[in-house]
């Protein structure tokens, strides 16, 4: 199974970065900025470019997030990211970017007619989060 990288980018405030694909491909209306390593690259290093090709958002990592969320064909790794700088500006693959609390971001991610996209999804922040906690000492 091939491998993915991705970040979820949450600021101090516990809001969580998420990206609307371009046409809402594969089914997806809100998710995760994540993607395919190139040559030679980590896997901390693939998800550090697609967070910033995908949501225009310079992050570093916390931590990886723990667990394999694997989808249809790919692997799925994610690390836990805060914001650095948001250079309001991402790629043709995504039309739209937005903080959402956890709550909004439930709903958000609800809003995907792929359903083991949506569960997936769903895991990654339920995961996110908790060790967003954990790190934050809350």
């Amino acid at each position: 199974m091939k491998k993915a990288y991705g970040g979820v980018v949450i600021d101090d405030r516990g809001q969580v970065l998420l990206r609307e694909p371009a046409n809402h491909h594969n089914g997806y209306v809100w998710t995760f900025a994540k993607g395919k390593p190139n040559l030679g690259e980590s896997p901390e290093q693939t998800a550090l470019r697609e967070v910033l090709e995908e949501t225009g958002v310079v992050a570093r990592i916390v931590m990886r997030i723990p667990g394999a969320f694997d989808g249809t064909s790919k692997s799925n790794e994610y690390f836990l990211m805060s914001p650095i700088e948001d250079t309001g500006r991402f790629d043709s693959e995504t039309v739209a970017v937005r903080w959402a609390s956890e709550e909004e971001a439930k709903l958000l991610i609800l809003r995907t007619v792929k359903v083991s996209g949506q569960e997936r999804d769903l895991r990654v922040l339920e995961a996110a989060f908790a060790a967003w906690r954990r790190n934050s000492g809350l």
